[in-house]
């Protein structure tokens, strides 16, 4: 046997440059699309006085559209986001939630769980801000101050039970209301 002639140099140069170029392209495209920096995943939802169930549904809105490679459908996305639900002022929803949508456990399967929009309608509804807590929150602006502090006091914070104002917006809101002579004694 014979071996093979030895192509020119030239055109092997030539051929493993195309070939070299061609490959790189096709890894290149590869590569850049898995490249791209995901988003961080939402926080856990607890239910807490500083969490906006508003927010948090923004985050996993946002954290699907930018990895949108890992779901095949929104059903896998609540899922998700059930499993970032956390304690136990939360489970229970999330459990319920989750057994509705996919009929597990005996559960009734409810038509439209398995869609997003429905899901979020949901928790908002269930954990959202209430009419009662704006209500509640409207009525502390036209709560004045007459004399007696601790009765201004008690009333305010009795009104925020509901609206669950904290920090320097409360105090905001009381220094505000308050006399100067009231703010001295203080």
């Amino acid at each position: 046997m014979r071996p093979a002639p030895q192509p020119e140099e030239d055109d092997y140069d030539a051929a493993n440059h195309e070939q070299f170029n061609l490959f790189s392209g096709v890894m290149a495209n590869a590569l850049g699309q898995q490249t791209r920096v995901p988003a961080e995943p939402p926080a856990m939802f607890r239910n807490e006085k500083h969490q906006d169930i508003r927010m948090w549904l923004l985050t996993c809105t946002h954290y699907f559209g930018q990895n949108s490679w890992q779901w095949e459908n929104e059903a896998q996305r609540i899922r998700y986001a059930i499993s970032r639900m956390d304690r136990k002022e939360v489970a229970p929803f999330a459990l319920t939630y989750r057994r509705q949508m996919t009929g597990e456990m005996g559960y009734r399967r409810q038509e439209g769980y398995e869609f997003w929009h429905v899901f979020a309608e949901q928790a908002l509804c269930r954990f959202g801000p209430t009419d009662e807590a704006e209500k509640s929150l409207r009525e502390m602006g036209l709560v004045k101050y007459r004399v007696e502090v601790a009765k201004f006091l008690r009333e305010m914070e009795n009104l925020n039970f509901h609206a669950r104002v904290t920090g320097i917006a409360w105090r905001k809101m009381i220094e505000g209301k308050l006399s100067v002579e009231a703010l001295r004694r203080l």
